[in-house]
């Protein structure tokens, strides 16, 4: 639990006993004990910006970050957050942390394992590629080399859409695919648009293009939390309808999608983050 400390101004006075004793009672009066219960929260260690990031230290940052932060403030709970990879963050819920949070994807699959809030985020799959690639639609990843995120909505469909004519990339993390796209050693990276165009925005300088479908169904991004865990569920439920009608939701919003957080720092192509 964390300690918040109030220090005051204090008058000159003497050196008596007395006056010691009255210090210390108030420097004793003016500690506060921070008692809400502590929430451990799963959050993807190699990041998904800008929903979860996080530093050399994995102290994190990002849209969903903020998101459950905010609901933990208006529930009466404080955020541990813990980081882990994506493959297994599902599964591993119960065990080290209570909450999961990146841009995952509500399916019918995942709800086998977990149960979801309610959606917080809306979006659909694109593609990038370099500016001058012959790729124009989704159509196009047929016979070629595309990266993508192991584990996600993203890498099955676009299996489906190679329908094995081409070859797909495994990577850890949306960054990790684009960067093998900078580096030349993919023809473009599939993923959810959010990053894609995040990517594209912070790296003008490589010359890289989203291709999207709006024929694709959308996604629905929710926090994911241990199946049969109701009581969490309704919980951060409550949080988040609170955080949206009283306009925090908005502001978490536009600190991370504003032309402003575009410019947000973000690791470079020769990385290996």
């Amino acid at each position: 639990m964390s300690l918040v400390v109030m220090f005051s101004l204090a008058a000159c006075g003497g050196s008596g006993n007395g006056d010691s004793e009255t210090k210390s009672a108030s420097a004793a009066g003016n500690l506060v004990e921070d008692t809400r219960p502590v929430q451990n929260v799963f959050f993807e260690s190699r990041g998904f910006a800008p929903f979860v990031m996080a530093d050399a230290d994995n102290r994190p940052s990002g849209f969903g970050i903020d998101i459950v932060t905010a609901i933990g403030d208006k529930q009466g709970f404080q955020v541990n957050f813990v980081p882990h990879p994506f493959v297994g963050m599902l599964e591993d819920l119960g065990n080290g942390a209570d909450i999961a949070v990146s841009a995952i994807s509500i399916t019918d699959e995942r709800k086998t394992i977990v149960d979801f809030t309610n959606s917080h985020f809306e979006t659909s799959l694109g593609l990038i590629v370099p500016e001058n690639s012959p790729i124009t639609s989704l159509n196009d990843v047929k016979g070629r080399k595309i990266a993508t995120v192991v584990g996600t909505v993203g890498e099955s469909t676009l299996a489906k859409l190679q329908a094995g004519n081409g070859t797909v990339v495994q990577s850890p993390s949306v960054w990790e695919a684009v960067r093998q796209v900078m580096l030349k050693e993919a023809d473009g990276a599939f993923a959810d648009l959010g990053p894609l165009y995040y990517y594209s925005n912070n790296y003008k300088e490589q010359k890289l293009r989203v291709v999207s479908d709006n024929t694709l169904p959308k996604e629905h991004y929710a926090l994911a939390v241990k199946k049969g865990n109701t009581e969490l569920l309704n919980k951060l439920n409550r949080g988040l309808e609170q955080i949206k009608a009283d306009g925090t939701y908005d502001k978490i919003y536009q600190k991370w999608f504003s032309t402003e957080a575009q410019s947000a720092s973000a690791p470079t192509p020769t990385s290996n983050r």
